[in-house]
């Protein structure tokens, strides 16, 4: 299916990025990885194209900067790169009380995990419907189910890749690209490894298994997945149905259990 294909894949540098980066270079897709550590994007790269054939382009960025990703853009159309399945890989979370935080750090969750991914999807999405083909993964959460004190802003970016994943689809119905979101729960990454304290291996999905899980759905049309464990799926039900103000204290615990502090 992805014999040809370009995929842009941001947050590649590690995790479900690299999972991402490994299993599509493995099915023929060319690539292009975007992250912050230009180091760690190239020996990923080098590897890759020494065990496939493909095509990669390693386009280092800061998503947080509005500037960088202009940049990342004008730099993609400038080498006339056709980007076929976009990635939007890349998140932060910041598992602390608001008011207890810098607004800078929390402004920036917004801004890799809401605002480049708009922009990112708007700039390339529009050569898909071109082609009738391709498409747009969007890494949510099962985060985006429910409020989570204790990480406000990131449950709520979340909620906003969700929603906004569910309508773009529809808008796109027809047109020959999808659009999934993704919602995976705690993912054994490093962006759970910070956590303090942090989750047993036992609590967590392993990226490469997650990786596949959301490929699959994707290549079935699915508006959104829940990749992994079975109850990352059964909690978004609890979500759905049970009383918000009992869904708000177990979200507490939750958050508790994650936080940093």
């Amino acid at each position: 299916m992805y014999q040809d294909m370009t995929a842009l894949i941001t947050g590649a540098s590690s995790g479900l990025g690299e999972a991402f980066a490994r299993q599509l270079a493995a099915q023929g897709a060319n690539l292009v990885l975007v992250a912050r550590s230009e180091d760690t994007l190239n020996r990923l790269a080098e590897t890759l194209r020494g065990e496939t054939r493909v095509q990669i382009t390693v386009l280092p960025t800061d998503l947080s900067s509005a500037a960088e990703v202009d940049r990342l853009i004008a730099e993609i159309q400038n080498r006339a790169l056709r980007i076929d399945i976009l990635i939007n890989n890349a998140g932060l979370g910041v598992f602390e009380n608001f008011l207890d935080t810098q607004l800078t750090e929390q402004v920036e969750q917004v801004d890799v995990n809401v605002r480049a991914l708009i922009a990112l999807t708007h700039a390339f999405a529009p050569g898909m419907v071109e082609m009738h083909r391709g498409g747009v993964i969007n890494i949510a959460s099962t985060a985006a189910f429910q409020p989570l004190a204790g990480a406000a802003v990131y449950a709520a970016s979340k909620a906003f890749v969700l929603f906004f994943s569910e309508a773009l689809s529809l808008e796109l119905d027809k047109t020959g690209v999808t659009v999934t979101a993704a919602c995976p729960g705690p993912v054994a990454t490093r962006f759970f490894a910070r956590m303090n304290p942090r989750l047993q291996a036992r609590e967590m999905d392993q990226p490469a298994h997650v990786v596949s899980d959301i490929l699959r759905g994707f290549e079935q049309r699915k508006r959104v997945v829940y990749p992994g464990k079975l109850t990352n799926r059964l909690g978004t039900w609890g979500a759905r149905f049970l009383p918000r103000n009992m869904i708000l204290r177990l979200a507490v615990a939750t958050t508790k259990k994650l936080n940093q502090n």
